[in-house]
């Protein structure tokens, strides 16, 4: 008999009788037994003896269905309420080892950060002090520059000594880091701009010196007669047969002073003794470089 049967006459039995009136250990099952109380006690109640007999017995039904009902709830085990699913997701274990790999990637790169820092700051100060050497090297070459004369390559050292406390990129190697050094290209430079200044400077100095002379003969006055003058002139010539400017200072000489004596060392002038003859060589000197010319003096 189904639960829900004995839930739909389960007012209407207590209503009638009460909750007394159902006790099988007060009323028995012999209470109930057809033969006991035998057909001839219908006929003595009449017919709403038997209306009653019939409505007592569907109710002793009813409350032993309900007693089966209730003893099978306590056999029962207790429904085990479900628990909620879980979110899918990885395994714990994995998201500890992704934990930890995370850590360890977070630490190696705040390491090489770190280094990264260092050696930024050790080359910034390394580059100070590079420039705060130029600046007294520059000062130093300016200051005695008279007794450096014209040694421009050790001027040139000089000045490229500080770039000895630059250092090169350490993430560079081979070719590419030693051309890429700031040492290597900063020499670079500096001996580059020093040979073109010495270029330019041998260009624009004395490279030849030329004399600029009179007709090859010279007629002397007579014995009596006074010394004629006879001037020359010269010109300092760079590599490009340009005259060069400022000319330097000049010397001339005679390999004959009796025939072409010179009046001054450093005008060119000389004047021609009288009644003499012969072959004359002048020479000037000017820079480190010379010329010569010929003249022939003649009696008059």
């Amino acid at each position: 008999m189904s639960e829900a049967w004995a839930d739909s006459v389960e007012s209407e039995s207590y209503d009638a009788l009460g909750e007394g009136a159902y006790d099988s250990e007060a009323l028995g099952e012999g209470a109930y037994d057809s033969e006991a109380v035998g057909e001839g006690s219908y006929e003595g109640y009449g017919e709403e003896s038997r209306s009653a007999r019939r409505r007592r017995e569907r109710q002793r039904q009813i409350m032993l269905a309900r007693q089966r009902q209730a003893e099978l709830r306590r056999r029962q085990p207790p429904a085990r309420v479900a628990r909620p699913a879980r979110p899918a997701g990885p395994p714990p274990r994995q998201t500890i080892t992704a934990i930890r790999s995370l850590d360890l990637e977070t630490k190696v790169s705040l390491d090489s950060l770190r280094r990264t820092l260092e050696e930024s700051n050790r080359r910034a100060a390394r580059a100070t002090w590079a420039a705060v050497a130029g600046a007294a090297v520059d000062q130093g070459i300016d200051s005695f520059n008279t007794d450096l004369g014209g040694h421009e390559y050790v001027k040139a050292g000089a000045r490229f000594a500080p770039l000895l406390f630059l250092s090169p990129e350490k993430t560079r190697s081979g070719v590419e880091g030693f051309v890429t050094d700031p040492r290597v290209i900063g020499g670079a430079a500096i001996l580059g701009i020093a040979l073109l200044g010495t270029w330019r400077t041998k260009s624009a100095t004395t490279a030849r010196v030329s004399i600029v002379s009179p007709p090859g003969t010279v007629t002397a006055p007579p014995a009596a007669g006074i010394a004629a003058p006879l001037s020359f002139n010269a010109q300092a010539l760079d590599r490009n047969g340009n005259p060069v400017s400022p000319q330097p200072t000049f010397a001339w000489t005679s390999d004959t002073p009796s025939v072409l004596s010179p009046a001054s060392t450093s005008d060119g002038n000389f004047a021609v003794q009288p009644g003499s003859k012969g072959k004359v060589t002048i020479t000037v000197w000017a820079a480190g470089f010379s010329d010569q010319v010929k003249v022939r003096v003649t009696a008059s």
